[in-house]
């Protein structure tokens, strides 16, 4: 049997070859790696040697003008998406014509990925249209990995019959000739799916120039640049897609998709723009509206902001005038005749009332603010979270310790973890759900270990952004992780200015889990100071010295109302949850107390 099917597909193999040289097709024999079998002197004219494809793995087909103009687009599917990159290119309404025009085949890979077939008088040899950011396990940095590339002139692919391979779409049969100007608007389409920029120019020649740093985080300046570009005779065919003036059809550039205010170039013919580029707004605005002169924008910029122009990179931040500083004064002035709304309670904790054996439901945290978890290390802060966690995700009773109160608009609960692994990170996330007992599908978390502390802040200020309409409660499991030292104070400012910030532009809650000193109980470094400084709770955790799988939490300080009593829990090793410790307690919940 097993000879029997060896001879057919060696006689598939054969009859493959010859038919696709039928219909015109350089081939080439390929073994298990997609490589020209051993062997071979040369593939670039095509192989038809017969006896050579008796033993191959596959087959290759040679693109170029050997086999008619042939060209693929290669559709790799590196990042496990590749099927949704090429259902939504075919929707694309410039690409959806040609696509139904000429009934373009399309082969799916060995990898999942698709090969997109055609033949064109003008093709080019092979390149990379769009490429995205992937994090180097070596180096942990950024590096661009392949997307959609082109195998053209003096490149090949594997097609079908090689294991793996077949075509969901048509065949070689019917490979369609299509024209230059169409080929442009395919090549063009698949560009708009490129997410790195090898270089990003943002300020001009003065990179040190406050007031473009300052003008390129402004919402203004991206719908400045878009004014600019129209102004110039560009057109935006669709949200983000933009075409240079007197293109008719095809893509010349993209608007925010290889970064939120990126406008990325890839066309030779876009000047002053250079080709596969990325520009901020401020060398948007500076190139087409002040002819390349950023020092004459930077100084109506520092005007319009009253910033000064540094000549070289200020050591410190200059000093304000005395208008800003009335302004800025009066925005902070307290009315205490108009009365300020009490901030919502997204939190309540259940408290043993004094000389009662009755727990009665205390304010915990509110939103606008930040709280602290410290402990040792293995002392279950994530366990204590993890209760936290279910409660506002329930938004309803937790073992009668912890009551979620999140308001109707604010019910969306993250979950940033730094410092577990993988695995550990989706137990966590997962004991969520088991607290809750169902499927929470307001409640998200992300596992943030494998990037740097600048990349961690930018991918959490970029979830609380995008959340924002109905974000109210965030942990950060792990918050010493994004500073690059936890005792340098620039870096403790930093990271506890984005917390103020989050909180309040946001009006969330915030509980960041930091660990404390091995020789004392404070929360450790610079950043440990300054969290538990403006935190609205601090809470921490101990291990029972006793009991390796008991914690005590206390209740160290608590802004606005009176400190809840230490309790205790202790973990069920049959599901491995945390369970509050209720032995002198009657569990009869009555009305909280309220300063």
């Amino acid at each position: 049997m097993e000879k029997y099917q060896q001879t057919l597909d060696i006689k598939i193999m054969i009859n493959t070859f010859k038919k696709y040289n039928l219909l015109g097709l350089a081939c080439l024999p390929t073994d298990e790696n997609k490589m020209p079998v051993s062997g071979l002197s040369t593939w670039k004219g095509g192989v038809t040697d017969e006896s050579l494809y008796k033993d191959c793995f596959g087959i290759g087909i040679i693109c170029g003008e050997i086999s008619g103009g042939l060209e693929c687009i290669d559709f790799d599917n590196h990042f496990g998406d590749a099927k949704e990159i090429i259902s939504k290119f075919v929707q694309l309404d410039e690409v959806n014509e040609i696509y139904r025009k000429y009934n373009i085949p399309i082969e799916s890979t060995i990898s999942g990925g698709y090969h997109f077939i055609y033949r064109c008088s003008k093709i080019e040899g092979n390149k990379k249209l769009a490429r995205r950011p992937k994090m180097d396990e070596k180096t942990r940095k950024w590096i661009p990995d392949g997307l959609i590339e082109t195998r053209g002139e003096g490149g090949y692919f594997v097609s079908d019959p090689t294991p793996g391979y077949k075509f969901v779409r048509n065949s070689f049969e019917t490979i369609p000739t299509i024209t230059t100007d169409e080929r442009d608007v395919l090549i063009s389409a698949c560009k708009t799916f490129n997410t790195w920029a090898d270089k990003i120019i943002e300020s001009g020649e003065e990179d040190a120039n406050k007031p473009g740093n300052i003008y390129n985080e402004k919402s203004e300046s991206i719908s400045d640049a878009r004014r600019c570009l129209i102004d110039a005779g560009w057109n935006e065919s669709r949200p983000g897609i933009w075409q240079r003036p007197g293109k008719k059809k095809g893509i010349t550039a993209t608007f925010g998709i290889v970064a939120p205010n990126v406008f990325y170039n890839f066309s030779s013919s876009a000047y002053p723009f250079e080709l596969n580029r990325g520009y901020k707004p401020f060398q948007v605005v500076g190139l087409l509206k002040y002819g390349g002169d950023f020092s004459r924008l930077a100084s109506d910029l520092a005007e319009k902001y009253h910033e000064d122009i540094p000549t070289t990179k200020p050591k410190k931040k200059p000093e304000l005038s005395p208008v800003i500083l009335d302004d800025l004064l009066s925005k902070a002035f307290i009315d205490i005749d108009i009365p300020k709304v009490k901030p919502p309670i997204v939190l309540f904790i259940g408290n043993k009332k004094r000389g009662t054996t009755y727990i009665e439901k205390q304010r915990l945290f509110t939103l606008g603010n930040f709280s602290a978890i410290t402990g040792k290390g293995k002392s279950k802060k994530t366990f204590l979270t993890s209760l936290m966690l279910a409660a506002v995700s329930k938004n309803d009773n937790i073992q009668n310790k912890f009551f979620g109160n999140l308001p109707a608009n604010k019910r969306q609960v993250l979950l940033f973890d730094t410092e577990q692994s993988g695995y550990d990170a989706w137990i966590t996330s997962k004991r969520v759900r088991d607290l809750v007992g169902y499927d929470i599908p307001n409640f998200g978390a992300f596992d943030l270990r494998e990037y740097d502390p600048l990349q961690r802040c930018q991918i959490i200020d970029h979830a609380i952004t995008k959340y924002s309409d109905g974000l109210g409660f965030v942990v950060i499991d792990g918050i010493a992780d994004l500073a690059k030292a936890i005792n340098d104070e620039e870096e403790a400012t930093r990271v506890g200015t984005l917390l103020m910030k989050w909180t309040k532009i946001n009006n969330i809650h915030i509980v960041a889990v930091i660990h404390q000193n091995k020789n004392d109980d404070f929360a450790t470094g610079h950043l440990g100071s300054m969290i538990i400084k403006k935190s609205e709770a601090v809470i921490s955790v101990k291990k029972d010295p006793t009991d390796r799988d008991r914690s005590v939490v206390s209740c160290d300080n608590i802004r606005g109302t009176m400190d809840f009593d230490d309790f205790e829990f202790e973990i069920d090793k049959n599901n491995w949850l945390p369970v509050i410790d209720y032995s002198d307690i009657k569990t009869t919940v009555i009305d909280f107390y309220e300063k």
